[in-house]
Parts: structure tokens; C-alpha cells; sequence
């Protein structure tokens, strides 16, 4: 594991890594913000060091051991003994004495817990093994483990999926692992046509009719090996981009983590495996050369490489066991574990092929408890290349037992496996808060239309002092696959934020929304934002379920009036963003997003248009199935707006519920049609959310929710009173509303950013534009030109 030590900071930067956002406290000394830095690169070395009844040795230092990178001899920078469940004490490590009538610098040691993914590899694998592999799990949860262990669970079946996250909660756990046992996704047919390929391999080779002289059956042999390895290895090596996306999703978390694999094993070659194991006997060099392109040689070590540059342990666990079959089989089955197995002996980790499911998963789980952290400082910059790493320790009768290597990644590198991990694994960053919100716009049969929010909470993005004012660097992008894993739209883009002299000092919010066009069928939307400055990752996960052509809800959203947002927009087109070098130009409004703290004020919009419209709609809130509210929605405060033209249909109210604790809730749109939701949004209220600065505080719990008739958007401030902000005449639309002279107009600060798109600066300016959800039905297919949405830009 390589990481960045500023050594006059007395921190430790881990791109990626959740942030320690605690404040200095009063009584801390005054000191002066301009401190200078040290950057040094440190690799961190786990070395595991045990008597030889396995119990670790304690008390050693670092002249008691011997480091050699690449064949040469190197100093120990550091070392660390590091011990589960118990405070970390420094045993030896290299410190820097402090000059004469000064105190010794104060260390910032920090424990860490232990992070465990458990992966069951049930896309090639017996389930009969793995059923077993999870009934093992149970008992190791109920047994083992130290109470801050954090523990997640992921399969790859039909694809990588996380049953969970990471938690120290058992109990969930052990329910997500009940459920696993009959989803019925975790059986493949991989088993049925390995069988299908053995009975053809033994009927063509050596049952079958006609005879037939030793050449042709070998070559029967061999032309039947590689139709199965044709099959195998695509699955064999999803396998192992599954195992490298948890690798990569692993490298930003500091401290002790491992990956637990169980399954039957990973081949280097399936046509070698399937040859071997009913020929008896190795193939040839011709066989060789036509079964080269299968090989997974290249894979393996790919994954290697990446294991030693996340700092990540690999455990393998054989689920097939010890096997009382022939020679031939025996010996095919440990080539296709042995892939896995000397990566985990590379790493550090454990190697099991018992039938005793918990003792190896046991003895994966104890190897860590105590173990040393061999500190070294490389020299030069990082070249992406593997390192050797050889250990010794000066202890007699000591079994020794360390991680083999590292990768000094390039920062290109790093960033492209960070991203990658995070678009496919988003429940492994969550730290940043990012929320991802779709709101509904019109539908016909051909698809939809919809605005795309990707909020990131104040405090999400790292802004640096620079000369013009504190400056964030700022990117968020979002892909829509479909049912089938296809790729129906991506869209990226870079922000440079600056704060400006006498703005607020605290940084607001991040709130990129895009206009996309949609299928009509099921979609799943996966967000990533990524602070540039500050090397921290944040995603989010949307499953869109099919478009309802019969609903005539559009734009139903809910906002925050407590919390700002910077509104910068995500063009899907380069047509959509004007050609110009100017600075870009942002505005700040409430914040859109879907998980608010008890008593932040709130406010919400929609439309009803078409038949959709009658005097028996009402709004109700459900806390799982149970209605906690049920309110008719008022209709006469639609104002003077009739008839099918834009702002028909328009709605405003409010809701009370301040008496509601928290949880999860959804606010759902019902009318006189329908008896079941014609729109729904879910939403969450908690009581003490992270970053306490952030919430509404005392100001009275208030789940108020307007709908928009114009283009003049209503502002929740206390419930008796109501803000507008001022409308552009030449963007009015006829019969609005106006705000008289008497009410508050609050105007919304303007930033200035610099925008990049891929290869392209280009800057726009986005004039803040609060929801009012007005369809100008100009033409019944979904068209982006014609839909008013909540988040529009004026005039457009």
C-alpha cells in the first residue's frame, strides 16, 4: 500500500478516503494558517510474525528485520505493530527528535477497523459449495471477528452485485445472507455444461462409434478442450474484473482490509484444465499455440499488480474442498485453484482447500489480528511498475509471512481505477453524501423525458485557497445502462468553482443536472462526482423503474430552503454549450435531494396536466406501507391559470409534520383515476445527519410542499409567509402571477467557474432556475425543446 505522509502535518492524504471533518476545539492554541509541507511517499508492508505454535510475536523493532526491494537492501522508514481490538502502540517505529527545550511532536496515531468483503463467486462455481461457503459465513459472524470488524458481502452471479455494505450490524449480515440462500440468480447453468461438455468429450474421445486411430482421437481431444475453453474463459475472466473492481474499490479506505474469496477456483488456461483432466497426459506445443488466446496468464497478474497497489489481503477459500476423485482430477482441480491461491500467499493472506469451510474462514479472519506495518520511503516517482519485496526477521524459530510486492501506480492510473470502481461499485462511496435524484417529465411510447440531479452536500468538495478566493475542482458524470447491461447514455463534466472575496466563507452545496432523453423501459443511472483538489470520491445508485405513459404527474421534486446549492448544468451534447473562453457563471438556489434532517424546511413541486386533473386529488406521505399522512390537495390555489396551456393544472400546498420521526418516506401524488400512486418520491428524514452545520437546526419540522404554476417559483420560509424571486419580463409567461412590490424578492449569488468538457474548455452561463415543472404540450412525443422543467434555464 503506497501512501502520502505530510510529515510537518502530521496527517496522512488518501485519495478517496473519508474525511476526518472534526474542528479544532476552543481551547486549542491559536496558530497561524499558513503552514508549510513535506510530501513523502511511504509504502506500508504487512508483515506477520508468529511463534511456532502460531501465536504473533510481539515486542520486535525494525532492526530486527531485514527489507530488500527489487533485490537490494532498503531502510525501514517505520514500524508498527498493530494489534485488532486493541489501541495501536508504535513498537520501534523512527521518530524525529524534537530540538532542545521543545516538546516531542505529538503523534496522530488512529485506529482503523479491520474491512472484510466476503465474495462468493457463484457465476463458475459448484452451489452446493457455496451454500455451504454461506452457512460458514453465518457461524463466522456468530463466533469470530473483533466488534469494530466492518464487514461486507458481494457476489458475482450474472454480474458483480453488493448483497451489503460495510457494517459491524451482525445481524444484517446474517439476513442478507438468508436471503442470498434462495435467490435464485446465484444458480447458473455453468455446472449442467460442464457436465454437457465432459459426456461429449468422453463419448467423441473414447466411447464413441466408429473407432478411429490415436491421432484422430487426439486431435478429438484437443478440438473439444478448446470449444470448452471458448465457453469458460469469458466467465473466468469476469470473475477476475470482479475481483479487481473490489480491489480498486478497497484502495482508498486506510488501514487492514481483505477480500475472502470463495469458490472453486480461477484457471489460468481452461483448455489446459479440461485437457489434462480427461486425457491424462499434457498437451503439446501445438496445442499450446492454438490455446494461447484463452490463456489468463496476463489477467492474473493485472490483478496481482492491482492487490499490491491497493495495499489490499486476498484470502482464498476453496469451496470445492479436498476431492477423492482420481489423479487426474485431483490434479485439475488444484490448476484451477492455484490461480488464486498464489495471489493470496503474494499478498499476505491465507490459502484453504478444506472441507472445513469455518476453520478456513477462521483462520483468514485470525491471520490479521496482530501483525507489524513495515514503513519504507521509495525513491524517485512512481514508474506503475510491480516491486519485489523480500523479508527477514531476526528472530529464532519465527515463521514469517508478508506481502510480496507493491505498485507505485501513476496518478492517471490511480484516478481511472478509483472511477471505474466507483461507477460499478457506488455503495462503496458513500462518504461523500452524493444523492442522485430523477425527476419525471412527460412520456409517451417511444420514451421519456426527465431532469437528472446529482447533489453533493456542503463540505463535499475541498476548496483550495488561491489567489482569486477559495477554489474547488469539481467533476460529476453519470451512465444509464439498461435491463441488458447496455450503455444507453453518458455524460461528464468538469467544474472550477471560485468562491470570490467577500462571498460566504462556507462553501455551499453542488447540485449538476442534466436534460436526458430515456427508453421507456427500466433504466439504472449510476453518478460519480470526484473532488480534483482533494482526491475524494463520491456515488450514487438510481434503479428507474418503467415509464407510466398514463400518468400526468410531471416534476414532482422536493427541495431544502435551509441548504444552497451551486447549480451547474451537465450538457448530454456539446451543441448545448455555447462556444466561448469567458469564466462560466453558476447561480445558488435551495437544494434539491432526497434526505433532510428533521425540522429543515422544505418545499416541493409538480404539475397535474390532462385528465389527470380533478377535484379528488391528494397527497399522501407512507412510511413503508403505512399512510402517515393523507391530505386533498386544494386546487383553488391554482391562481388564475385554466385551460390545457402551460402552468394548467398547477398546484401549491403545504404539509405539517412536524410530529414525524425519523425515517424513510414517499411522498406520493394520488387522483380520483387511481386508487394507487399516479408519482412517488422517496425521500428520507434523519434526525442527526453528518456535518451538523449543514441542517435547518431548531427552526420547527415543516414537509411543505408547493406546485408550480408559473415560472415564478414559490420559496418556503416560515409557514406563514412566502418569498418569490423576481421573474424576467422577457420570459414571463402570460397569466403568471407577479409578486407585488411588498414581498421579498431574494436574489441568488452568482459564481464564477470555468467549465471543461472532455478536450474542450467551454464556459456558459446558467442562471438559477427553482422547479415549476410547465409542460407547453407544442408536441405529445417527449421532446427536451418543449418541456419547462424544474431546472430549465431561462429563456431557453
Amino acid at each position: 500500500m503506497v501512501v502520502l505522509a505530510l510529515v510537518l502535518g502530521g496527517s496522512v492524504s488518501l485519495p478517496g478516503a473519508p474525511r476526518d471533518t472534526k474542528r479544532t476545539g476552543p481551547g486549542s492554541p491559536e496558530t497561524s494558517t499558513l503552514v508549510e509541507r513535506a510530501t513523502v511517499e511511504m509504502v506500508l508492508i504487512e508483515a506477520y510474525v508468529s511463534d511456532g505454535q502460531g501465536r504473533p510475536i510481539e515486542g520486535l523493532g525494525p532492526n530486527d528485520f531485514v527489507l530488500m526491494v527489487d533485490g537490494h537492501v532498503r531502510p525501514i522508514s517505520s514500524l508498527e505493530f498493530r494489534n485488532a481490538g486493541a489501541p495501536p502502540v508504535p513498537s520501534g517505529a523512527v521518530t524525529t527528535q524534537a530540538p532542545p527545550g521543545q516538546a516531542p511532536p505529538a503523534t496522530s496515531e488512529k485506529k482503523y477497523p479491520r474491512r472484510f468483503i466476503l465474495f462468493y463467486e457463484d457465476r463458475t462455481s459448484s452451489p452446493e459449495g457455496l451454500t455451504a461457503a454461506r452457512r460458514a459465513t453465518e457461524r463466522l459472524l456468530a463466533e469470530s471477528l473483533v466488534p469494530d470488524d466492518q464487514v461486507a458481502l458481494a457476489v458475482f452471479d450474472r454480474g458483480l452485485r453488493l448483497l451489503h455494505e460495510f457494517t459491524s450490524d451482525r445481524a444484517i449480515l446474517r439476513h442478507c445472507l438468508e436471503a442470498s440462500l434462495s435467490d435464485p440468480r446465484r444458480f447458473s447453468d455453468f455446472a449442467s455444461e460442464h457436465e454437457q461438455h465432459e459426456s461429449e468429450f468422453a463419448g467423441k474421445v473414447f466411447g464413441g462409434t466408429g473407432g478411429g486411430s490415436g491421432e484422430v482421437r487426439a486431435e478429438a481431444a484437443l478440438v473439444q478442450a478448446l470449444n470448452y475453453a471458448g465457453d469458460e474463459a469469458p466467465r473466468v475472466r469476469g470473475v477476475l474484473k470482479a475481483l479487481q473492481t473490489l480491489i480498486d474499490s478497497l484502495s482508498p479506505y486506510p488501514g487492514y482490509k481483505a477480500i475472502v474469496f470463495m469458490g472453486d477456483g480461477v484457471a489460468e488456461n481452461p483448455a489446459f484444465d479440461f485437457f489434462r483432466r480427461f486425457a491424462g497426459a499434457d498437451p503439446d506445443s501445438s496445442f499450446a499455440t492454438r490455446a494461447a488466446k484463452f490463456d489468463l496468464s496476463q489477467d492474473i497478474k493485472g490483478l496481482a499488480n492491482a492487490a499490491a497497489a491497493a495495499g489490499v489481503t486476498l484470502h482464498s477459500v476453496q469451496t470445492t474442498g479436498v476431492s477423492s476423485a482420481s489423479p487426474t482430477e485431483l490434479r485439475a482441480s488444484v490448476r484451477r485453484s492455484n490461480a488464486i491461491e498464489t495471489i493470496a500467499l503474494n499478498t499476505g493472506g491465507t490459502a484453504s482447500t478444506s472441507n472445513d469451510l469455518f476453520k478456513a474462514l477462521h483462520e483468514a479472519e485470525a491471520a490479521s489480528r496482530a501483525f507489524y506495518v513495515v514503513g519504507y520511503a521509495p525513491e524517485g516517482p512512481p514508474d506503475g511498475q510491480y516491486h519485489t519485496v523480500q523479508l527477514r526477521v531476526r528472530k529464532s524459530g519465527a515463521r514469517l509471512r508478508w506481502r510480496r510486492g507493491f505498485t507505485r501506480l501513476l496518478p492517471h492510473q490511480a484516478r481511472e481505477h478509483a472511477v471505474q470502481a466507483a461507477y460499478l461499485l457506488p455503495e462503496l462511496y458513500a462518504d461523500l453524501g452524493v444523492e442522485l435524484t430523477l425527476i419525471p417529465g412527460p412520456a409517451d411510447g417511444a420514451g421519456r423525458v426527465a431532469d437528472l440531479v446529482i447533489h453533493l452536500p456542503p463540505g463535499g468538495a475541498l476548496f483550495v485557497p488561491q489567489e482569486g478566493g477559495p477554489t474547488a475542482r469539481v467533476e460529476a458524470g453519470f451512465v444509464v445502462i439498461d435491463a441488458t447491461n447496455h450503455e444507453t447514455l453518458r455524460a461528464a463534466r468538469e467544474a472550477h468553482i471560485a468562491l470570490g472575496a467577500g462571498k460566504d466563507p462556507v462553501p455551499p452545496g453542488l447540485d449538476f443536472y442534466s436534460r436526458i432523453r430515456l427508453p421507456r423501459e427500466g433504466q439504472t443511472i449510476t453518478a460519480v462526482v470526484s473532488d480534483l483538489s482533494g482526491g475524494a470520491l463520491g456515488a450514487a445508485r438510481l434503479a428507474v423503474p418503467e415509464a407510466d405513459t398514463a400518468s400526468r404527474v410531471v416534476g414532482l421534486s422536493i427541495y431544502s430552503m435551509a441548504e444552497k446549492s451551486l447549480w451547474v448544468e451537465i450538457p448530454v451534447g456539446r451543441a448545448a454549450v455555447p462556444a466561448s473562453d469567458r469564466p462560466a457563471e453558476f447561480s445558488l438556489g435551495p437544494a434539491l435531494k432526497t434526505t433532510f434532517s428533521v425540522g429543515e424546511p422544505l418545499a416541493c413541486g409538480f404539475r397535474l396536466e390532462g385528465p389527470a386533473a380533478g377535484p379528488a386529488v391528494r397527497m399522501v406521505i407512507r412510511n413503508g406501507q403505512r399512510v402517515v399522512r393523507s391530505l386533498p390537495v386544494d386546487q383553488s390555489e391554482t391562481g388564475d391559470v385554466t385551460g390545457p396551456g402551460a402552468g394548467a393544472g398547477a398546484i401549491k400546498m403545504g404539509l405539517a409534520v412536524e410530529d414525524l420521526p425519523a425515517g424513510d418516506y414517499v411522498l406520493a401524488v394520488l387522483t380520483w383515476r387511481r386508487s394507487h400512486s399516479v408519482c412517488a418520491l422517496h425521500s428520507r428524514i434523519q434526525g442527526a445527519r453528518p456535518g451538523a452545520d449543514r441542517s435547518a437546526g431548531d427552526q420547527g419540522s415543516l414537509f411543505s410542499c408547493f406546485f408550480f404554476a408559473t415560472h415564478c417559483p414559490l420559496v418556503a420560509s416560515p409557514p406563514d409567509r412566502m418569498k418569490f424571486c423576481q421573474v424576467p419580463r422577457r420570459v414571463r409567461p402570460s397569466g403568471a402571477r407577479i409578486p407585488s412590490r411588498s414581498e421579498e424578492r431574494p436574489s441568488f449569488e452568482s459564481m464564477r467557474c470555468r467549465s471543461t468538457l472532455p478536450s474542450t474548455k467551454v464556459p456558459c452561463r446558467l442562471p438559477f432556475h427553482p422547479p415549476s415543472s410547465v409542460y407547453s404540450p407544442t408536441s405529445r412525443v417527449p421532446d427536451c425543446r418543449s418541456w419547462k422543467s424544474p431546472l430549465s434555464p431561462l429563456g431557453r
